[in-house]
């Protein structure tokens, strides 16, 4: 499938990557494009998306907890109301997504993630780095 959405970006035939409501939860996904790609409600719940080009896709809903994410490009996507709380967001690109209350709770995310975007309506509660234990007081 992986391969079709591949040659689809290239106009060579194949198709787009359609993957609403798809589980794809605890899978290795490292440097996967999907570009374009419908992920509407997709769960990528667990599953590692380091370096994965996801820009200009249609994610609302989808549901990225605990997922890594590192060095993943999400420009021009669509997060609104995703789920991205708990995940390792290390060097992402978020340039002009949308991210109308998308969840970051306790998400481990570096400072350059959110400097050129719009951040009014989303839910940002980054947890201290300074902390050993999420539980410890």
């Amino acid at each position: 499938m992986f391969e079709q959405h591949k040659l689809w970006l290239k106009n060579q035939g194949g198709e787009r990557a359609q993957l609403r409501n798809a589980d794809l939860s605890n899978l290795a996904l490292q440097n996967v494009d999907l570009r374009c790609a419908n992920l509407i409600r997709t769960n990528f719940s667990g599953t590692d998306l380091s370096g994965s080009n996801m820009s200009e896709a249609h994610i609302t809903y989808a549901n990225f907890s605990h997922a890594t994410l590192n060095n993943a490009i999400f420009q021009d996507a669509d997060l609104r109301n995703a789920d991205m709380s708990n995940t390792q967001m290390h060097n992402v690109d978020l340039l002009h997504t949308d991210l109308f209350r998308t969840d970051f709770s306790n998400a481990q995310v570096s400072d350059s993630a959110f400097k050129r975007i719009e951040t009014s309506n989303t839910i940002i509660e980054l947890r201290d780095p300074t902390r050993q234990c999420l539980s410890a007081k």
